[in-house]
């Protein structure tokens, strides 16, 4: 039986990546639009460290996790010098502000001499995220918003009704998607199986790709705390 509408491709295609070790999130909203589900294995020693240190809290908005990517570890930066890698477009109030909320979260000291210091030993958070876009047809448009997932994702895979994944695994466009790296995601009603695997491995940006596994943090706190 094939499907009417990609909502009802969503139950199946959660349980394959939930099968895989991975938490996972539906309607994950990107700077670009939103992907149908998202799925995360955080790296249990890492999150162990991070506790360590008191870090339970999430970090916060996508500016914060790049301002604090920009804090070296094992040397003190100055609120000038901060101001001065962000090019000027941050004003120094703001900043001020938004490292207050990191010290505040135990992600940065302030020394001495007023200057600040990344407690960190932990990152990356993640060990792998995968994006799955699910469509009924479009493929063009399938691909394309896999390719745009790989800023953040490890792996992209779009899931089609089975019927459509099996003949563009013999098609046409299949070059298309092998020379994307997106792999295709056979969904039935109550299985799905890969018919074209993800071969690329994300070179997005390492901030975005920290800030996406934040948003998986809570959920494994949750987790584990159960």
């Amino acid at each position: 039986m094939s499907f009417r509408f990609e909502q009802e491709m969503a139950r199946p295609a959660r349980a394959w990546l939930e099968s895989r070790g991975l938490l996972v999130k539906s309607e994950f909203p990107t700077p670009w639009g939103i992907c149908d589900l998202v799925g995360c294995a955080l790296d249990t020693r890492s999150a162990t460290r991070r506790l360590k240190l008191g870090q339970r809290s999430p970090i916060g908005s996508l500016a914060r996790v790049r301002l604090l990517s920009i804090v070296p570890e094992g040397r003190p930066i100055s609120l000038e010098t901060l101001s001065q890698r962000l090019g000027g477009f941050t004003g120094r109030s703001e900043i001020a502000h938004e490292m207050d909320q990191l010290v505040a979260k135990n992600f940065v000291e302030i020394t001495r001499t007023g200057m600040y210091l990344r407690r960190n030993g932990w990152e990356p958070l993640h060990k792998r995220i995968v994006a799955l876009e699910l469509k009924l047809r479009r493929l063009t448009d399938a691909l394309n918003q896999a390719i745009a997932h790989l800023e953040f994702a490890d792996e992209a895979y779009v899931g089609l009704p089975a019927h459509l994944a099996e003949q563009l695994a013999l098609g046409t466009k299949r070059q298309q998607f092998l020379c994307a790296g997106i792999g295709v995601l056979a969904v039935g009603r109550n299985e799905c199986r890969v018919v074209l695997p993800a071969s690329r491995r994300s070179h997005g940006n390492p901030a975005l790709q920290t800030y996406f596994a934040e948003r998986f943090w809570r959920t494994y706190l949750k987790d584990i705390s159960t």
